[in-house]
């Protein structure tokens, strides 16, 4: 007996069913993995053309700094406790440790926001290393004295030089207005004329596009970003559709980058996708990830 078309449709709307609950499921566990990601960095710097001078601030060539780098936590939409991350920092003996921005979730500081970076801060400082943060695009309801309270050192268009064990480089730190009516910062001159080594800290990695093309230049503002924000994709769907359909941020469109080493008109860095979820709380061919990075400097 042949099956009725009425059969046929209920198969398929049951296979469909039975489908998306699995990805649901695995989605679900997939937010719960996180990834612990080691790597050696040899960034290019200006090292051959320092004064050799021993008043330099320039370190010696051939240093090793370890940074624990995560970002993105977003409160109550993060599947990790606070000592699921900091452990790591710890445990790989890191130097000193970056968040690069949105502890928040849709622009409210609640409860939830803020255990990670005061537990991390307060596990990390038992240990003397220092936590460093900047301003994500959802924490716009945060404010300056928060980051004090909670133990954390804020950059916010600002920079300091960084000494570990005689190591000297340079961090800095950019604001990030938000989404709506976004003002990119600027460099802060000093520390692109910085003689040594100089990190760049900035949330959305987007923040290329304001900058000149470096490609082919010698005269870099900095020697290495280190970005958040784009989750990779957290819902990463074929031809970056998440991108196209929901998210709009031009070095994934145009260029594919999603997360991970990059370089990009001239310039390096990476871009982390993230501890925690954004819009829901679930990842899809994104896992989460904090970074041990270990800087050859």
């Amino acid at each position: 007996m042949n099956p009725t078309l009425g059969t046929i449709l209920l198969c398929i709307l049951g296979f469909g069913l039975i489908t998306g609950i699995i990805l649901l499921i695995y989605s679900f566990l997939e937010a719960s993995n996180l990834k612990i990601d080691i790597q050696d960095i040899y960034p290019s710097t200006r090292t051959s053309e320092k004064k050799e001078d021993s008043s330099s601030k320039a370190s010696a060539p051939g240093s090793i700094v370890t940074i624990g780098f995560f970002s993105d936590s977003h409160g109550r939409f993060c599947h990790f406790k606070p000592n699921r991350v900091y452990s790591e920092f710890i445990k790989h003996n890191c130097d000193l440790v970056l968040f690069g921005g949105d502890c928040c979730l849709h622009h409210h500081v609640t409860p939830t926001d803020l255990p990670m970076l005061r537990e991390t801060a307060k596990a990390l400082k038992e240990k003397n290393i220092d936590l460093y943060a900047i301003y994500g695009n959802h924490d716009s309801k945060m404010e300056d004295h928060f980051y004090e309270d909670m133990g954390v050192i804020l950059l916010r268009d600002n920079w300091r030089e960084i000494n570990i064990n005689g190591t000297k480089f340079a961090l800095c730190g950019l604001y990030d207005s938000g989404r709506e009516n976004r003002v990119w910062p600027k460099i802060p001159k000093d520390f692109s004329d910085y003689e040594g080594f100089r990190l760049l800290l900035v949330h959305n990695p987007d923040f290329i596009y304001s900058l000149p093309d470096y490609t082919g230049r010698t005269d870099l503002p900095f020697d290495y970003q280190l970005s958040g924000h784009l989750h990779g994709g957290q819902v990463h769907l074929p031809f970056t559709l998440e991108y196209k359909l929901l998210r709009y941020d031009k070095i994934a469109l145009e260029e594919n980058i999603l997360g991970g080493p990059f370089t990009f008109r001239g310039l390096t860095g990476l871009i982390s996708k993230g501890v925690g979820c954004g819009a829901l709380p679930i990842r899809f061919r994104a896992r989460p990830e904090i970074h041990i990075l270990k800087f050859h400097i």
